[in-house]
């Protein structure tokens, strides 16, 4: 069994970090008709939903399981960006590991992400049939990666176009939380969005805005 992890929105300055887990089982084999799978930030929105709808409806039937966790802005405003995507890294894979059993498991995990910590990771505390690692780029190289990342897109993506609609002032729907000029220029104009803008990443950047 293999099992890839990636985040999503850790740079953001908006909205959770979304981090999805996903289990490739031994009857697990790649659909014909869908686009190439490749590194999320290299797919269009269209072929990312394509593969999300697909595992949605099929997946489990050909051997592939995923689990999503999010992590809220004021969390990552008190314990900082890494330790809440570790966090979410943890409770995703913590979501499947009930379906490991005594099967030995290979789990790659993308970037900077461990699984709940750097030291709970290298100390082995993920399970004795575990073999767990963390790879730069690994989005890039394994599939189960690549299926996470793209799961965690679609799934934060749609999240924050929802919050686009309930804050229409903001453009989520565009930019997703992501710090472009024209979020920037909504924070400038309405203010900070209680609870759902990442205060500790924007208050230097507000700072700047008002001496300008």
């Amino acid at each position: 069994m293999k099992i890839g992890v990636d985040e999503v929105g850790r740079g953001c300055l908006a909205g959770p970090v979304t981090v999805c887990a996903v289990l490739l089982t031994e009857r697990f084999k790649a659909p014909k008709g869908l686009p190439e799978l490749r590194d999320s930030k290299k797919m269009t929105p269209l072929q990312r939903e394509a593969w999300y709808k697909w595992i949605r409806k099929s997946g489990s039937e050909a051997g592939i399981y995923y689990a999503i966790s999010s992590v809220s802005p004021k969390i990552v405003d008190r314990v900082n960006i890494a330790c809440a995507a570790n966090l979410a890294a943890w409770r995703s894979f913590r979501k499947l590991s009930g379906m490991i059993g005594d099967s030995a498991v290979e789990v790659v995990l993308d970037g900077g992400l461990y699984l709940k910590s750097r030291v709970f990771q290298r100390a082995g505390s993920a399970g004795s049939k575990a073999a767990v690692r963390t790879v730069v780029r690994a989005d890039r190289s394994f599939t189960e990666v690549k299926i996470a990342a793209v799961m965690a897109k679609v799934t934060r993506d749609a999240r924050m176009v929802g919050f686009g609609q309930k804050y229409p002032d903001y453009g989520f729907s565009a930019h997703k939380g992501y710090g472009t000029r024209a979020h920037m220029e909504a924070i400038r104009k309405n203010g900070v969005i209680d609870g759902f803008h990442r205060e500790t990443f924007i208050s230097g950047i507000m700072e700047n805005m008002a001496k300008s």
